[in-house]
């Protein structure tokens, strides 16, 4: 839900102008709210030579020392909250990584530092915002926040629920700051972006062949597209914006089908580094390579991939038939594919996931790049992580006598959990039969009821009242374990073992033979 807040002037208490810019986060094909200024400085490059550059020199900030990169600001209405800043640890799994954080004073000051030794793009949860940033090594950045909205009780519990997205405002803001670059880019590039996919949808039979006024076909005026919106930046020589802006013009190409995936492969990926950090690169990268091993199953090239997963399950033999496929000769570019096809098809139908998995754990023991190592590991936390025989997403919260209560304190029982709110008809009716389970089995079974209502006291009287002496939690302490469970529906109960590993993930209700399913349970671990 991107959105754009203000472009204005300040003027400070000495009457110096303080220029500040807040722009949208608007993806491609969202249109934007940015600003209408353009840059009009023009230099006759070839648009070839602008590629070899920026894939070439884009790795050059890895070799650069850690410089901690500095951000401050004032926002009264956050007083006593804390401001953490994260980037995407890896941009297969999503999975997030924090990488500073700040305790607002009650003068509404923050200062964070963050290590970054390469510029990355960052982002912060606050209430209902998400704001990103991008942050070169050795900068400092003075932002300002937009006034503090909390999230309401129903928006914690919607699984649905989407950030507003927006940039930061930076103060002081310069034109050739890379911020302020990328959002001029998006300004310039949506348009032409929206108007290619438009066309695409709206003459998809025929879209090779429609032609302009000019007699031209929409594909051959990509080219010409590309390089009007060239004219503008080219004279820029950062070369995280360069690789932006190519991997940008990459999918204009491949949405408007210029390109075919093939062609797209070699120009940009073949042979060429590989920007495990860069939006762009890698947002082009998952497109390119979406479900790549279904497809690639079905040519000639790829029947022996069926094998290898289903019923070799081997990591060492896939790896070397897609040695013999067409844009795969280099062999970190084909790993990295691998990661991303056992990402995108465990949960399809079309191979088994205990080969998937298989060769999921032999790449990372035999992975010689370390990063490789790091996604293989994320991706196996996110799709084992509600598995039976993995271990269940950890908690602390706190009980009715504001003790914190913790997961792994209950470990050499069996743990029935559950999350609940007393607004639920159905878990009012499922709690007369798990006060039953619990007077039948409490010796041998702990239950635990999450509660999810807005309000802790509301949940403790609806216990008191009705004498539930089981064990009772609050999710305020970590509204995140909604998430963490994908709780999408209530009550929602899992079985975990004594061992911490869930045995049933979902486990029945106590009106769908639950006492049946713990006894088969028990029974398979020896514990009847």
């Amino acid at each position: 839900m991107p959105v754009s807040f203000y472009r204005r002037i300040i003027i400070s208490g000495n009457e110096k102008v303080a220029k500040v810019l807040w722009f949208d986060y608007s993806p491609p094909g969202r249109g934007s709210g940015g600003s209408n200024q353009r840059i009009n400085k023009s230099e006759n490059i070839p648009m070839m030579r602008l590629c070899n550059i920026a894939l070439f020199l884009s790795l050059s900030a890895i070799l650069l020392k850690a410089q901690p990169v500095v951000i401050t600001g004032n926002a009264p209405s956050y007083v006593g909250d804390e401001l953490v800043f994260y980037t995407i640890a890896d941009f297969i799994s999503q999975t997030e990584k924090e990488i500073g954080r700040s305790k607002i004073t009650v003068s509404g000051d923050f200062r964070i530092e963050i290590p970054a030794d390469e510029t990355l793009k960052v982002f912060a949860h606050l209430g209902v915002f998400k704001l990103g940033l991008w942050i070169e090594p050795g900068q400092k950045y003075k932002v300002i926040l937009p006034e503090k909205v909390e999230k309401t009780p129903q928006d914690i519990l919607n699984p649905y629920f989407e950030h507003v997205e927006a940039h930061l405002a930076i103060e002081n803001f310069r034109e050739d700051e890379l911020n302020t670059l990328i959002m001029m880019f998006k300004d310039a590039y949506n348009p032409y972006y929206d108007k290619h996919v438009n066309d695409i949808y709206t003459h998809y039979n025929y879209y090779q062949h429609l032609k302009d006024d000019n007699n031209k076909t929409q594909p051959a005026r990509i080219e010409e597209d590309i390089e009007q919106i060239e004219k503008s930046f080219r004279e820029y020589e950062n070369d995280y914006f360069k690789a932006y802006r190519l991997y940008s013009y990459g999918q204009l190409n491949l949405f408007a089908n210029r390109q075919k995936v093939k062609s797209i492969s070699r120009e940009y990926f073949t042979d060429k580094p590989i920007l495990y950090t860069h939006p762009a690169y890698m947002d082009l990268f998952g497109q390119v390579y979406d479900k790549y091993l279904t497809f690639l199953s079905r040519s000639d090239d790829g029947k022996k991939i069926y094998d290898d997963i289903n019923q070799l399950k081997s990591y060492s033999s896939l790896f070397q038939t897609l040695s013999v496929v067409d844009n795969m000769d280099n062999d970190t570019l084909r790993e990295l594919v691998i990661l991303k096809s056992i990402h995108d098809e465990y949960y399809g139908m079309e191979f088994s996931r205990n080969g998937l998995l298989c060769i999921l754990d032999s790449l990372i023991l035999s992975s010689r790049i370390h990063k490789h190592q790091e996604i293989g590991k994320h991706i196996k936390h996110k799709i084992t992580r509600l598995q039976p025989g993995y271990d269940p997403p950890c908690f602390k919260l706190l009980d009715a006598d504001s003790n914190l209560v913790s997961l792994t304190d209950f470990k050499g029982k069996y743990v029935y959990l559950n999350f609940c709110t007393s607004y639920s008809y159905t878990c009012l009716n499922e709690f007369k039969l798990l006060n039953d389970i619990h007077q039948r089995h409490h010796q041998r079974l702990t239950i635990i009821t999450i509660s999810t209502d807005p309000y802790e006291i509301t949940f403790d009287q609806f216990k008191n009242r009705n004498n539930y002496n089981w064990i009772f939690l609050y999710y305020g302490h970590q509204p995140d374990i909604i998430k963490e469970y994908d709780i999408r529906a209530f009550p929602t109960y899992f079985l975990i073992g004594p061992d911490g590993k869930l045995i049933y993930s979902p486990a029945p209700a106590p009106s769908e033979n639950f006492e049946i399913k713990l006894f088969e349970a028990m029974r398979a671990k020896g514990d009847l």
